[in-house]
């Protein structure tokens, strides 16, 4: 066990059959309120879905996790086969995201928590994942195992806990989607935005898919703006970016990126911000681009 501060056993800890209600509707919680859910009731799945550079994702989990935490490759069990046809990280196969799920022991009376390395970005998309698969309460640590380390928590080698059994069946479809046909469609009634960067956006740099631009119709909002300097979701900032681009009706947003890491985000900062309801190209660009019969545009 390596350690940030003060040293416990969760396997010490006696197992509350209620978990304290310590959230309110946010999709966040702190690394306070995380080591509390821990250490005083156990009660709780948590995932470490980071993704390092390299590949070595299971490397580091091995090397140092937070207490509890189970070990997800994202791009490998909350996602589908890469191919041209669906994008760079399309929606999983049922079957084999039912079967991840039982293998985590996921359960709808306990929350489950996701973390990545900081960034938010696997971290949503696997909050995303989840909701849409249909668990009630998914919530993403705030500042991830970093944000974890800096307030002075502990972290712990090794393979893990064991998974408890699950009582999951999932029910896709409970965050909203849209397609390629519908995209195409998209602006003549709703708002479609490209969280991508400005310069990917308008076709003036593009190292990762296979063509440059962006859907026509799209506006361009970052997701980068979107957070701000900061890189944690501002539920204030978040509502007067919508604001400036009069955007009131989450309904009629549908949002997309290189490969939906950066949308999730963007719908998860969306939801923070007491604004349900945007759609996720899930294939995002990627998907798109992937298709010479698409229309682009750049500028």
């Amino acid at each position: 066990m390596s350690r940030g501060g003060e040293s416990h056993s969760p396997c010490a800890v006696p197992v509350c059959e209620n978990v304290p209600r310590i959230f309110s509707m946010s999709t966040l919680l702190s690394a306070s309120e995380l080591h509390e859910l821990i250490f005083r009731t156990g009660h709780i799945t948590v995932l470490d879905v980071r993704r390092p550079l390299g590949d070595r994702s299971h490397e580091d989990y091995l090397g140092g996790h937070i207490p509890l935490a189970l070990y997800c490759d994202p791009s490998y069990q909350l996602a589908g086969v890469p191919e041209r046809e669906v994008g760079r990280s399309p929606l999983p196969i049922i079957k084999h995201l039912q079967e991840n799920l039982q293998g985590w022991g996921l359960r709808k009376d306990r929350p489950t928590i996701v973390y990545d390395g900081g960034d938010g970005l696997q971290a949503a998309r696997a909050w995303w994942i989840l909701r849409w698969a249909g668990l009630p309460d998914v919530r993403v640590l705030n500042g991830g195992l970093q944000g974890w380390r800096d307030a002075g928590y502990e972290t712990m080698g090794g393979p893990g806990n064991h998974a408890r059994v699950s009582d999951i069946e999932i029910d896709p479809g409970n965050l909203p989607t849209v397609g390629l046909d519908e995209v195409r469609n998209w602006p003549q009634h709703g708002i479609l935005i490209d969280a991508r960067t400005p310069q990917r956006y308008s076709g003036r740099d593009e190292r990762v898919d296979l063509q440059a631009g962006h859907i026509p119709g799209a506006i361009n909002i970052p997701e980068r703006l979107l957070m701000g300097e900061s890189r944690q979701i501002d539920p204030d900032h978040v509502r007067s970016v919508m604001a400036k681009h009069d955007i009131d009706d989450p309904s009629k947003v549908a949002v997309y990126s290189g490969s939906g890491l950066h949308a999730s985000l963007f719908v998860q900062a969306m939801h923070e911000a007491g604004m349900p309801g945007a759609s996720l190209m899930a294939g995002g660009w990627s998907q798109w681009a992937g298709d010479p019969e698409n229309p682009i545009e750049r500028s």
